[in-house]
């Protein structure tokens, strides 16, 4: 087989200089967002998601609905808390929500209309991997539907319940997915079945939304999934191989600051794409007509020259 350079390689080198923390360029506290928002984050108890939840607060926001499973409260407190410290004037509203259950999500987005009355934003941090399982024929079946309900059924329901405040809001209507460029890899030491497959369907899905609202006489919804970093997240400390543990050292609040960028204006020419909170957000803007014309950083099937002999 011809040697072709793994997508996984393209997605994190497309730009030039990368980051592992926010420069000063895109500090939350120096990318005030003046708009009245209210900002849905699920999953925001730790890690990733609380990183999410202090830069929105940092920001300026003036409201944030803090969801995660009922069993973290108390973290979720914490992240609380800590937002009203950085930004006292914050209103805020904690949630608990199962992710994977139809009837949760709707409670979820009945408690937002009537206790908020809008949403303009919603980051979507909750994941799980599972055991690391490189063989279909290995593993717990059980474990590939665990992931799927998490990473992909999570999803849908968040979007089926969730994009119709956001369409009615009419507002920044955007919904952030936290992906990873796990959706790009097939083999190696870190290819996870499922979850390597899970994030390429709910990247696949974050396409669907844009094609389906991303229109602004359907509503004009921006959808994009982030791949956070390489972030020793405790999921990530619980399931990654020793052998790819040194590569764990991007800030976990790396993909709050770039969810703030992108919430400071609507960059809808980034609708429907896959994108890297390593990445160079100035050389990022140099390089959108490029996005534009090639329709880049999405998923495709490569046929080569197909009208070759």
């Amino acid at each position: 087989m011809p040697h072709r350079t793994p997508d996984v390689v393209l997605a994190d080198r497309f730009t030039k200089t990368l980051h592992t923390d926010a420069t000063p360029a895109l500090d939350p506290a120096n990318n005030k967002i003046t708009a009245s928002l209210a900002v849905c984050i699920i999953g925001a108890s730790r890690g990733i998601g609380a990183g999410i939840a202090h830069a929105y607060a940092s920001a300026g926001v003036s409201t944030l609905i803090l969801c995660a499973r009922p069993s973290s409260s108390q973290e979720l407190s914490s992240v609380e808390q800590r937002c009203k410290e950085l930004n006292p004037s914050i209103q805020t509203l904690c949630v608990g929500v199962d992710i994977t259950s139809s009837e949760s999500v709707a409670q979820l987005a009945q408690r937002i209309k009537e206790q908020v009355g809008k949403l303009d934003i919603v980051a979507l941090n909750s994941g799980y991997s599972g055991p690391v399982v490189l063989k279909v024929t290995e593993g717990n079946p059980q474990d590939f539907q665990d992931v799927f309900e998490v990473n992909v059924q999570g999803t849908y329901l968040l979007a089926h319940h969730l994009i119709p405040l956001l369409v009615e809001s009419k507002g920044a209507r955007t919904f952030i997915a936290v992906g990873s460029f796990a959706s790009c890899i097939t083999s190696g030491h870190i290819a996870n079945t499922a979850y390597c497959i899970s994030k390429l369907a709910q990247e696949r899905l974050i396409e669907f939304i844009n094609e389906q609202f991303g229109k602004e006489e359907d509503g004009g919804v921006m959808a994009v999934a982030v791949h956070p970093g390489a972030v020793k997240t405790e999921m990530a400390d619980r399931t990654t191989p020793d052998s790819f543990r040194k590569y764990l050292t991007d800030d976990a609040g790396l993909c709050g600051a770039f969810c703030v960028w992108l919430s400071q204006e609507r960059r809808m020419w980034l609708n429907g794409r896959l994108l890297s909170a390593t990445w160079d957000v100035d050389e990022l803007l140099e390089k959108r007509g490029k996005i534009e014309e090639q329709d880049l950083l999405k998923f495709g099937l490569r046929v080569g020259d197909a009208s070759a002999a």
